[in-house]
C-alpha cells in the first residue's frame, strides 16, 4: 500500500479520501470550536472582574491646603496643612458583597448553558432531517429507475405498435417528473449536509459523508431524567445571593475611616489623628434592603413555580405529541409496506398483462409516493418535536 501512494504521489496524483461522520464525532467537533460557549465563559470573567472591582476598598485619600497668615501681632508667613485618610471595610462585608455578586454571575452562567443545549439539540435534529432526505432521495431514485426500465420496455412496444402514443406520453411525463423530484431530493440532501458540516465547523468536503447508522430510534415513550436540573440550580444560586444580600445588611457597623493629618502654622506644629465610624442603626437604609432582599427571595420561589408549571405542562403536550406521532408511523409504515410489498406488484403485473390501463398503474405509483412522503413528513416532525423535548427539560444528552 505505502508503495502505491508513493507511485501515485510521484507521478503527481492526488488521493482524495472519503471520511464518514457519526453523530457523536459532529457533535464533539461543535463542542470543540462552540465560540458561544467562549462568549459565556468570557461574560462570565468580565463580570467577576468588574465584582472586584466593585467591591475593592476605597483608595486613600490625600487632602493638601495653603493658607498666607497675616496677624494683627507679629510676623506673617504662610501655613500650611496635609493629610490622608482612608475608609475601612469592618468584618467580612466585603467578601459578602463579592459572593452575592458571584452567586448571581454563577447563575447566569448556568442558564446560559440552556442556549448551548438548544444549540446541541437543533445540530441533532437537522442531522435526523439529513438522514431521512438521504432515505427518501433513495426511494424516489429506486422508483425512478424502475419506472425508467419500464418506459424502456415500454418504448419498444411502441415501436412495434403494441401500445398507443399516449400511453408511452403518460409515462414520459410521470419519469419526467420523478427526475425532478430525484434531483431536488438531491440538492436537499447536500445543503442539509453542508449546514450540518458549516455548524459543527467540521470543515466541508464533497467526500464527506454522514453515518446516519446512529440515529435516535422512534418510541412512543420517552424517560427523562432529572428534567430542569438547569434551571433548579440556578435558582439556587439565585436564593443564596438573596439570603447572603440578608446577612450582609445585617451589620450595625460597616464601615470606619480613619485620617491623619500635619498642619504647619506660623508658630505651632500641628499633628491630627481622626476616626469616623458612621452609625448605620440611625438609618433605615439597611433595613429597606433587608426589606428588598426578602422581596427578591420570595420573588425568585413564586417565579420558579410559575415557571416550572408552564414547563411541566409543555412537557406532557410534548410527550403526547411523542405518542401520537410514534402511532402514526408505526400506522404509515405498515401501509406503505403492504402497497410496496403487496398492492403494487400486483397492480404492476395487471398492467404488464393488459388488464389495467396506464392511467390505473400510474395513480397507484403516485399513491405510493403520497404515502412515502407523509411518512417522510410524520419521521421529520416526530424529531422536531423529540429534539425540542430534550432542549425543554434540559437535557444535555
Amino acid at each position: 500500500m505505502k508503495i502505491l501512494l508513493g507511485i501515485l504521489i510521484g507521478l503527481g496524483l492526488t488521493v482524495t479520501y472519503a471520511s464518514t461522520l457519526t453523530l457523536q464525532k459532529i457533535l464533539l467537533c461543535a463542542e470543540e470550536h462552540n465560540v458561544m460557549s467562549k462568549s459565556f465563559d468570557q461574560q462570565a470573567l468580565a463580570i467577576r472582574a468588574q465584582t472586584l472591582s466593585d467591591t475593592a476598598n476605597n483608595p486613600f485619600g490625600l487632602y493638601l491646603e495653603g493658607s498666607r497668615a497675616r496677624p494683627q501681632l507679629g510676623t506673617d508667613g504662610y501655613e500650611y496643612a496635609v493629610g490622608i485618610s482612608k475608609n475601612i471595610k469592618l468584618g467580612n462585608i466585603q467578601n459578602q458583597e463579592r459572593t452575592i455578586a458571584n452567586l448571581q454571575t454563577e447563575a447566569s452562567r448556568i442558564e446560559a448553558e440552556k442556549v448551548l443545549i438548544d444549540f446541541r439539540n437543533g445540530l441533532k435534529n437537522i442531522y435526523h432531517t439529513h438522514c431521512l432526505d438521504v432515505e427518501n432521495y433513495k426511494n424516489i431514485k429506486r422508483s425512478y429507475k424502475d419506472l425508467l426500465t419500464l418506459y424502456n420496455k415500454k418504448q419498444k412496444a411502441y415501436k412495434y405498435q403494441e401500445i398507443s402514443k399516449s400511453e408511452l406520453m403518460q409515462l414520459e411525463n410521470e419519469k419526467n417528473r420523478l427526475l425532478a423530484q430525484v434531483q431536488e431530493m438531491r440538492m436537499l440532501q447536500e445543503i442539509s449536509k453542508q449546514k450540518i458540516l458549516m455548524l459543527s465547523r467540521t470543515g466541508y468536503n464533497k467526500n464527506t459523508k454522514l453515518s446516519c447508522k446512529d440515529i435516535y430510534p422512534i418510541r412512543s415513550k420517552i424517560k427523562l431524567e432529572h428534567s430542569f436540573s438547569l434551571s433548579k440550580e440556578a435558582k439556587k444560586k439565585r436564593l443564596q445571593s438573596a439570603k447572603k444580600s440578608l446577612s450582609r445588611y445585617d451589620n450595625a457597623f460597616e464601615s470606619v475611616t480613619i485620617n491623619g493629618q500635619y498642619g504647619k502654622e506660623l508658630d505651632v506644629d500641628r499633628y491630627t489623628i481622626g476616626i469616623s465610624l458612621p452609625l448605620s442603626f440611625t438609618s433605615e437604609r439597611n433595613e429597606h434592603a433587608r426589606v428588598a432582599a426578602m422581596h427578591k427571595a420570595s420573588a425568585i420561589e413564586y417565579g420558579f413555580e410559575q415557571a416550572m408549571l408552564e414547563k411541566k405542562s409543555l412537557l406532557k403536550e410534548f410527550k403526547a405529541q411523542l405518542f401520537n406521532q410514534a402511532l402514526m408511523i408505526q400506522s404509515l409504515s405498515k401501509n406503505y409496506r403492504n402497497y410496496k410489498k403487496k398492492l403494487l406488484p400486483l397492480i404492476k403485473k395487471s398492467y404488464n398483462l393488459g388488464e389495467t390501463s396506464v392511467i390505473e398503474y400510474l395513480l397507484n405509483r403516485q399513491q405510493l409516493y403520497t404515502l412515502s412522503q407523509e411518512l417522510h413528513a410524520h419521521k421529520k416532525a416526530y424529531y422536531n418535536t423529540l429534539f425540542r423535548l430534550y432542549t425543554l427539560s434540559e437535557k444535555k444528552d
